[in-house]
């Protein structure tokens, strides 16, 4: 399974030594951003990398007369800024849990029809943002900019070698194609247990935000960190429904990755909502 900061330059090997990392990053990246419980604080770095620390709101500081904030970090999701967009019909937001107050799911219908439950498939990613999206009425419309961090990887040099990988499989899967494998995760910490449907509208939701899906390269680069100088794989993909920037360690995508080259795998999925939503039934514009 890969790291999910090691494949954007923070491969560290321990949690200490991830700690000091975060100790080195310099302020003038930072950005702010009120939410609900606190702030996020958002480094950024030009390569793309980006790490979103949450800093809660002590209650006991709100209710005395004293006027400084006191605040205090209780997590931080590793994202990377990228040219992918996908259309989506967010249909909920959800938090599981394991999620502290800045943590948080949307499950979403992708490429979207003009009616709810018509799309070309559905989705469920983390919002690295999602206290600051918990006021918005679903369901609606917005654009979605979509990072995916692997956990396994393959890559092929054309359609045709895809193909050919999968002769004699029962299921074989097109060269775009997205599948909401997190839905359908097994209960429990057992990988090989039984999988499964995790209901986005029920009591107990504890789906992880994780999808196979298969995308053709349409550009890709490597490019470093600027806190630590480590490299790292960048591509965006397109896959069934829109583009997606895939990020890997340099061990995970070996060789020259060209144009044309089919990525597959199971990725974990972290998204922001880049636009303004339309809510549904209203005339306008994305």
């Amino acid at each position: 399974m890969s790291d999910h900061f090691g494949v954007i330059g923070f491969k560290a090997g321990s949690a200490e030594e991830l700690a000091g990392l975060l100790a080195t990053l310099p302020e003038t990246g930072a950005d702010p951003r009120a939410c609900g419980p606190g702030y996020y604080y958002r480094w950024q770095s030009d390569a793309g990398p980006e790490l979103w620390i949450h800093m809660q709101r002590e209650a006991a500081a709100a209710s005395t007369e004293d006027s400084e904030e006191r605040l205090t970090i209780v997590g931080v999701t590793p994202f990377f800024s990228g040219e992918g967009r996908v259309t989506v019909r967010v249909m909920t937001l959800r938090q599981r849990p394991t999620d502290n107050a800045f943590e948080g799911a949307a499950f979403a219908e992708i490429e979207p029809g003009p009616k709810p439950h018509q799309c070309a498939t559905v989705a469920l990613f983390d919002l690295v943002d999602y206290a600051c999206a918990t006021d918005r009425q679903t369901p609606f419309i917005a654009s979605a900019q979509i990072a995916a961090f692997p956990h396994d990887i393959a890559v092929f040099v054309d359609e045709s070698a895809f193909n050919a990988s999968q002769h004699g499989q029962d299921v074989k899967f097109a060269a775009k194609s997205f599948f909401a494998s997190g839905l359908f995760a097994p209960l429990g910490d057992d990988p090989e247990g039984a999988p499964t449907y995790h209901d986005p509208d029920g009591p107990d939701f504890r789906a992880p935000a994780k999808a196979y899906l298969t995308g053709v390269i349409a550009k890709s680069e490597t490019r470093r960190n600027s806190v630590t100088g480590q490299s790292f794989r960048w591509a965006l993909i397109n896959t069934l429904g829109g583009a997606m920037d895939v990020v890997a360690s340099e061990s995970q995508f070996r060789g020259d990755l060209r144009p044309g080259m089919i990525v597959q795998g199971e990725f974990w999925l972290c998204g922001r909502l880049t636009d303004e939503a339309v809510q549904l039934g209203l005339p306008g514009l994305l």
